[in-house]
């Protein structure tokens, strides 16, 4: 997949007035005081306004800083999120870092709602955001959200499979620290990372983080080299708070985005297909401002304004080596307002934004010469309402989203431009409106068991390359084909949760059950692009229906076992192959697994010690949608292992993954006959020192 983040910058400024959050009961907490709490609590609203709560009638996964710090060693964020509930995760490198991308439910990551502390991360044109131009990301954060399923609403595209919700530290319960971390292992892989915070001083603090990180790949020829920098300051009063946030990051990779064949394979699972002149070179920067103030007893108020802006290039040979440029502006304003009325919890919140990013093209050596200019410009509005009341101990909640996406295409200087249609709109702009509507019952049935029930839909608009087929420019032979814009259907999600939690001393337990039905899903169809895209095309209706179980027992006071697993029926009722036109009835969807499980034991004889053994088992999942066994990446399992212990006020920590050398296949593709796969990497061991200084 070729990327279209790299350089950006964000502005967030928020006005927040406080009376969060509900006690127990619904009641109202005391107005907040010029504490440490208090600056917490000014400090999170944003996350607590756009995140489900521990007790939402959701299924989710938080992981805190702890839990993070157990998985991550500088890898890219799916790599570190794999072996969570209903999560996969491949990269083309094969490991560590690269094209990385993540699934939910076998649902690719286009059709998450991806956030940091609120401000939306998906690109508007791609609706996706490309983990490897933040390296190091994970190291900033003090903790991700993973929901699954149609969740509350939020800002940016809708959670229509789910949401990746990332909290930054936070300034103001931070203690002064500076730290080293130092990474190596195999396949040349070395990090250097270097972070520092104040702690709060009379109302200020800050944190700052630098990095460089590199990799040669498993894969031949698919090695990155990243830098990266993090940094947060602010002021924080009883009842305001400002806050800058900024993070920026380069890579320059070699692509490896198309796999290799399992006769290349057998020969070398390293074997890596693409040109050693292929390569690309991307950078972002982000930043935000955020402006916080309590109003009252009763009510919150966000606001937040931001800009973001990218650019880069990458080579692709076909015959001669075509040079790829984008680069894109995108701005935009979101508002939440927080209340209480009696028994009654009540948020409501806008967002708009509008974005326009160019794509040219150009011919090695000739780089002076375009020959092609598009642009691609995107807007949205959105708004939501939502309400949470009690009737004794069963709570209610209602959500419902009003979202208006539009697009529209300039095409290169020259190109015929479609008239108007019948209805006096031009073929090269589009627009979609969208009702979201959800509501949720929780109860707790006693004090260590709660169930909970949700239903709700979303509706999500077709990625510029879905709308293009793959192509990333339209001239007068492709107009024929991909005109008008309107060929392509938004997808829409109706989904029903069921679930319980049950939790009793150290032992949690989590179940739920999920019903998910698609009309005109937008399914990959096992095929992609020149530049890396995965094509894919409406089917009428589809299905997801599956188990999720998760918990943690503690077996001795030095000995626990975390486990999670889902079983998934995951169908399409109805798929046409275009190029043969044969038609294939209640098939399996592309790249879904019908099984996920993981299991973790937990050694920690003393303090600051741990040992983790993990397994990880991966189901086989279908390359096309045509029921065919025979195209399918095979089922896997990988055994993983991680050790840490202190020495004297340091830290040391080896990780080994893939212990057991299982040959393992995360993601491919197919041409109809031939399987093309990307490995999982051999044996790989990592070693990080962590020096507090």
């Amino acid at each position: 997949m070729c990327r279209s983040l790299s350089r950006s910058l964000v502005i967030t400024i928020s006005l927040i007035s406080l009376a969060l959050p509900l006690g127990a009961q619904g009641t109202r907490p005391a107005a907040p005081r010029d504490t440490t709490r208090a600056r917490d609590t000014l400090e999170a609203v944003v996350i607590k306004a756009t995140r489900q709560g521990g007790a939402a009638p959701t299924s989710q996964t938080t992981l805190d800083r702890a839990a993070i710090e157990r998985t991550y060693a500088g890898q890219d964020a799916p790599l570190a999120l794999q072996g969570l509930t209903g999560v996969t995760a491949a990269s083309d490198a094969g490991t560590f870092s690269g094209y990385s991308s993540l699934r939910l439910r076998g649902i690719d990551q286009t059709r998450l709602a991806i956030s940091v502390d609120g401000v939306p991360l998906n690109d508007p044109e791609d609706q996706v955001l490309y983990f490897s131009n933040v390296p190091d990301f994970m190291n900033s954060m003090q903790s991700v959200q993973v929901q699954r399923g149609v969740g509350a609403s939020a800002f940016g595209p809708a959670g229509f499979a789910g949401s990746l919700s990332f909290e930054s530290l936070p300034l103001a319960t931070t203690p002064a620290f500076r730290e080293l971390q130092l990474t190596s292992g195999s396949w040349g892989t070395h990090r250097v990372s270097v972070e520092a915070a104040t702690g709060l001083h009379r109302g200020f603090a800050a944190y700052a983080r630098v990095s460089g990180q590199e990799t040669d790949g498993y894969r031949e020829r698919s090695g990155n080299r990243a830098r990266s920098a993090f940094v947060s300051a602010g002021w924080f009063g009883a009842r305001d708070a400002v806050k800058f946030t900024g993070f920026a990051g380069r890579s320059k990779m070699q692509l490896a985005y198309y796999a290799a064949s399992e006769a290349e394979l057998r020969v070398n699972r390293r074997r890596n297909p693409m040109a050693p002149e292929e390569r690309d070179d991307f950078w972002q920067a982000m930043a935000s401002v955020q402006h916080t103030r309590s109003i009252g007893t009763t009510a919150a108020l966000t606001t937040t304004v931001y800009r973001n802006a990218a650019g880069g290039a990458f080579d692709v040979n076909a015959g001669d080596l075509l040079n790829f440029n984008l680069d894109h502006g995108w701005v935009g304003l979101l508002s939440t307002l927080r209340w209480q009325v009696r028994a009654t919890a009540w948020a409501a919140g806008i967002h708009v934004s509008d974005y326009a990013r160019d794509h040219h093209l150009k011919v090695r050596p000739d780089l002076e010469t375009r020959v092609y200019d598009n642009t691609g410009f995107k807007q949205e509005q959105s708004g939501f309402v939502k309400a949470s009341r009690r009737y004794g101990a069963l709570e209610v909640t209602g959500d419902l989203q009003l979202r208006r996406a539009a697009f529209r295409y300039r095409p290169s200087p020259g190109t015929p431009i479609p008239g108007p249609t019948e209805d006096g709109a031009y073929a090269l702009t589009i627009d979609w409106l969208f009702l979201n509507p959800k509501v949720g019952v929780t109860w707790p049935v006693r004090r260590d068991l709660t169930v909970f029930a949700s239903l709700g839909q979303a509706g999500r608009e077709p990625t510029r390359t879905d709308l293009l087929a793959g192509a990333d420019d339209i001239d007068a032979a492709a107009a024929a084909e991909v005109l008008p814009f309107s060929q392509v259907k938004p997808e829409r999600l109706t989904d029903l949760e069921l679930g319980a939690r049950f939790t009793r001393g150290a032992t949690t337990l989590q179940v739920n059950a999920f019903a998910m039905a698609f009309r005109d899903e937008i399914a990959p169809i096992g095929a992609i692009a020149i530049t890396g895209s995965p094509l894919r095309r409406n089917v009428d209706r589809s299905s997801r229906l599956g188990l999720e179980v998760e918990g943690a027992v503690t077996l001795t006071p030095t000995l626990s076992l975390r486990a999670n697993a889902m079983a998934m029926r995951a169908r399409i009722a109805e798929y046409e192959d275009e190029a043969s036109g044969i038609v294939y009835r209640d098939v399996r969807p592309v790249l879904t697994p019908a099984v996920l499980a993981n299991v973790q034991a937990i050694w920690q004889p003393r303090t600051g010690w741990e040992g983790v053994l993990g397994l990880r088992h991966v189901g086989d999942s279908p390359l096309a949608n045509d029921g065919n066994a025979a195209l399918v990446t095979p089922a896997f399992t990988v055994l993983d292992g991680d050790l840490r212990l202190p020495i004297g006020r340091q830290r040391f920590r080896l990780q080994g993954q893939n212990l057991l050398n299982s040959a393992a296949y995360a993601a491919g593709y197919t041409d109809g006959t031939t399987r093309y796969l990307f490995p999982v990497a051999a044996r790989t061991w990592l070693a990080t020192v962590q020096v507090t200084f």
